[in-house]
């Protein structure tokens, strides 16, 4: 059973189909699509090190959509199969969840702050400094990187 969707709510997205124990494909095939699309979800999102599993609301709403995504492309696929005449039905959702993981990938501080209401943390950032990212217990904070002048000589 998936943490943001369920088999539902792809079926939702295909009313004038029903998805139960004995369609073609199951609900069991649709869950474990389900399933896939949010460990694939989850891996991009743990690989950006945003923090999973999401709990804001709004968070929650993107991950469904993003997940049934995955999981409507394959149904979708499975359906046109069957007639065996080379329809696509399906491969453009699977296209466009396909970006959303190389997004992710590209960029996670966005991620982060999409899937948490606008919050991002410090280990999404992808450029980093010396000033903000040291091991010398130096901080900005605390004036270690003040700029510091001496009076000269005049020439």
């Amino acid at each position: 059973m998936g943490t943001y969707a369920t088999y539902s709510d792809v079926g939702a997205r295909t009313p004038a189909r029903t998805i139960d124990a004995t369609s073609m494909p199951t609900a069991t095939q649709v869950s474990a699509w389900v399933d896939e699309g949010e460990a694939l979800l989850g891996g991009a999102l743990s690989a950006g090190q945003i923090t999973i599993p999401i709990t804001d609301a709004s968070g929650i709403k993107l991950m469904r959509s993003w997940t049934c995504d995955y999981a409507e492309a394959h149904l979708r696929m499975a359906w046109a199969s069957t007639a065996n005449d080379g329809n696509p039905d399906g491969q453009q959702l699977l296209d466009r969840f396909n970006a959303t993981i190389d997004d992710i990938y590209s960029h996670p501080s966005r991620y982060q702050a999409s899937l948490w209401s606008g919050a991002s943390s410090e280990s999404t950032r992808r450029v980093r400094g010396y000033v903000l990212d040291n091991d010398d217990s130096k901080s900005i904070t605390n004036g270690d990187f003040a700029p510091e002048f001496e009076k000269g000589d005049v020439f």
